[in-house]
């Protein structure tokens, strides 16, 4: 029977040879207790780790700053670091003033994808800066008695003063890391109060109408040239973990480990992509890409960068699409308006273009300036009429008739 399941899950398996660190570690003495399979974890450049009774498994891969995941080496981390430490204005994956190996690119695997108590974390890792190298960690829960261990060794390993990178970690990750550490929490280290970036929220900002799903594997081939070759798919993964708990061999779980450890390294891969767009736009983002960067910046207070990505955008002129040189117009105007530009900003709002499908959201702040900055109500009235045909309502047709008013008298 496990011939036959290993076989039909052959093309999901397999491992590249790298530099390995064969180095047990025990948070005591080892107990007696014979661990299955043993000889064949090493193999597989595993070790186990003791803690009160129990073991869990911890592999541990070391890579060359110079090996390349997708489109990067992974040297070029440290390029974005340095890039954010000249920038002057913030921003929130910025790592101005965090050492590079403060850095923790962050996954978890579950027994499912719904949060709550009921929902175990059999496996946990990330990669990180050590010395001129990438380690890649990974903590691996062979059973839920040894779930005091698996947490001891995690948060012993990392310390405090470090900073998650993750995807969707935010929301999913890091609260089930909480939830099942209250389990244990009288027998371990407490949770550090982490720095926190999520490179979904990121991805969907720069590609949420550009991909057809923000999905890391989407992420990867799309943007990292990353192409994952025999690939365990994420629905299978809890699937093999529990074919591992009825029968312990490591086979269940190789390509597990495996896959595992391409999600964090493609985050590591991932935030030097982002950082690029965010830091360089001029070279390294798509006119939309670099819109979306501009209404990040302004979202969280930073309007004079982003009013200077919207002119650098503007000045390519005819090179704009139509789509993104109307949304540019609009957002420009608007920040224009807030820094009391009032002429600058209508003079923005009446370019945008009437064809566009949200071409009534600028002809109503062209209204608004036109009647209360300009007092010029003819013109007012025509644009709230222009509004009236795209997206007739209640309030536009209140601002007709009051602007019929102030021009009869």
């Amino acid at each position: 029977m496990m011939k036959a399941k290993l076989n039909r899950l052959k093309g999901h398996m397999g491992f590249k040879d790298e530099q390995t660190p064969k180095k047990p570690v025990h948070a005591e003495q080892t107990p007696t207790l014979t661990i299955p399979f043993e000889s064949e974890w090493s193999e597989f450049d595993v070790y186990p780790y003791w803690f009160d009774g129990h073991y869990i498994l911890i592999r541990e891969k070391v890579y060359p700053l110079t090996k390349r995941h997708g489109h990067y080496l992974f040297e070029q981390l440290r390029d974005v670091l340095l890039l954010w430490e000249t920038q002057q204005v913030t921003h929130p994956l910025s790592t101005k003033g965090i050492k590079e190996n403060q850095l923790l690119f962050f996954d978890t695997e579950t027994t499912g994808l719904s949060g709550g108590a009921g929902n175990t974390i059999f496996l946990l890792g990330f990669c990180q800066f050590d010395h001129e190298s990438i380690r890649v960690k990974q903590y691996f829960l062979p059973g839920p008695e040894s779930e005091v261990a698996l947490y001891h060794a995690f948060l012993t390993d990392i310390g405090d003063d470090k900073y998650l990178v993750t995807y969707n970690g935010k929301a999913f990750d890091w609260p089930q890391v909480k939830t099942r550490h209250t389990f244990v929490r009288n027998q371990v280290p407490k949770l550090p109060p982490f720095g926190h970036f999520d490179l979904l929220h990121a991805s969907r900002r720069l590609w949420k109408n550009v991909l057809p799903s923000c999905k890391l594997k989407i992420v990867e081939e799309e943007e990292l040239h990353f192409y994952r070759q025999a690939d365990t798919p994420s629905y299978l993964v809890p699937m093999l973990y529990f074919d591992f708990l009825q029968d312990p061999n490591p086979e269940y779980v190789r390509s597990v480990f495996l896959h595992h450890e391409w999600d964090v390294l493609s985050l590591l891969s991932l935030y030097i992509h982002l950082s690029q767009k965010i830091i360089q736009p001029e070279k390294w983002s798509t006119h939309k890409e670099t819109f979306e960067i501009a209404r990040w910046f302004d979202s969280f207070g930073e309007v004079n960068h982003a009013i200077q990505l919207y002119e650098m955008l503007l000045k390519t002129g005819v090179k704009l699409d139509d789509d993104i040189k109307h949304k540019c117009y609009f957002s420009y105007g608007l920040l224009l308006k807030k820094q009391k530009r009032h002429e600058e900003a209508l003079s923005y709002f009446k370019k945008c273009d009437p064809s566009q499908p949200n071409y009534s959201v600028a002809a109503i702040e062209a209204a608004k300036l036109l009647e209360h900055q300009f007092n010029d109500f003819e013109q007012a009235l025509y644009y709230s009429k222009q509004v009236n045909i795209q997206s007739p309502s209640e309030v536009v047709q209140k601002r007709i008739n009051r602007l019929t008013k102030k021009i009869m008298h």
